[in-house]
């Protein structure tokens, strides 16, 4: 596919979205300007989370267009063109939906659909996905990634679930292109937890991923 939309920027410039998933979206706008102030441009916001089509609308108008905000667990077309419609930059999916890559693609934007078998993310890659999502990620481990590349070395891989900050290098060096991180960066920011740690975790993620681009 010649026409294959790329990720943005901030995405690749950092090697990193940060997933933002939790009970509640309220303290999304708290959590965003905390991650981008560290560093972090590029965020999904799950539509797991309630209210999670106004935290993308809010979040923006808050912040810079110098932000990536998406929309993640986007599994129909008719989610699809929801999040479109609020203003999400990228649409993300646990599992290779080509409706949903359909929409991201003509509404100009990216899609990140998810894929786990050799076939998958294959599909997913010949749909037109900007990146293939490697999900779950906890179920195979880095040299997954390694394996993929060999028969499809043109395709770009990001995984997510069982991506640690300890293992974010291993990811890269792998041949990730970049890492979905939840859990372990937002850790219990969404609960009141101290925006100060989630800073410090962003900034660990982001110095992990550059250290492993330069080889070490």
């Amino acid at each position: 596919m010649t026409d294959r939309i790329p990720p943005s920027p901030q995405l690749r410039e950092t090697g990193v979205m940060a997933i933002l998933r939790a009970r509640s979206a309220d303290r999304f706008g708290d959590i965003s300007r905390t991650l981008v102030d560290a560093g972090v441009t590029c965020l999904e916001i799950t539509l797991t989370s309630p209210g999670a089509l106004d935290a993308i609308r809010e979040i923006r108008k808050a912040l810079p267009d110098t932000v990536d905000v998406g929309a993640g667990t986007v599994v129909d077309a008719e989610q699809a063109r929801a999040v479109v419609e609020a203003g999400a930059g990228f649409v993300v999916s646990p599992s290779a939906e080509p409706d949903v890559v359909a929409v991201a693609r003509a509404a100009g934007i990216p899609a990140y659909p998810g894929a786990f078998t050799p076939t998958e993310v294959l599909a997913a890659w010949r749909a037109g996905a900007t990146v293939v999502k490697l999900f779950p990620g906890s179920a195979v481990g880095p040299s997954y990634i390694t394996a993929l590349r060999g028969p499809f070395p043109d395709v770009a891989i990001m995984p997510t679930g069982g991506v640690s900050l300890d293992n974010i290098g291993d990811w890269i060096r792998a041949g990730a292109s970049g890492v979905g991180l939840g859990g372990p960066l937002l850790g219990d920011a969404a609960d009141g937890g101290d925006l100060g740690a989630l800073a410090d975790r962003a900034a660990r993620a982001l110095a992990a991923v550059r250290d492993a681009r330069a080889g070490a």
